[in-house]
């Protein structure tokens, strides 16, 4: 299931990105409001690079995960390169990592018993 959340145009300088969680034993109801949210609060983040807007974000997921899926735009190159780095770091940070499982946790119908992990995020070829 695929939810879509469009914002603004994207511009000339623009990446597509992923962060994916799995969620064990399996999802019984997703309620892809929350998980969406991860990318409306990377700019809330330390160190999220300006000049950058995040755009077009949706949530796809299956029985044992989801994935928030995003574009990060800019009018500038640099500054699309400024935030490929930060975001290759940022969730190597335990407390941003912990905080996003929690969000995705809560966003189950049934949270008990259940494990989401987030196992990767990165660049999509556009």
């Amino acid at each position: 299931m695929q939810t879509q959340n469009r914002e603004r145009e994207r511009s000339p300088h623009a990446h597509k990105y992923a962060i994916h969680f799995d969620i064990l034993p399996e999802i019984s109801y997703l309620n892809e409001d929350l998980p969406v949210l991860i990318a409306d609060l990377l700019p809330i983040f330390h160190g999220f690079p300006r000049d950058v807007w995040v755009s077009e974000k949706w949530v796809d997921e299956g029985l044992d995960f989801c994935r928030v899926v995003f574009w990060v735009c800019s009018e500038s190159p640099d500054a699309i390169k400024t935030f490929g780095n930060w975001f290759q770091a940022i969730f190597r940070e335990p407390s941003v990592s912990e905080v996003l499982e929690r969000l995705v946790t809560h966003a189950l119908d049934d949270p008990n018993d259940i494990e989401v992990i987030l196992t990767d995020w990165t660049r999509l070829a556009n």
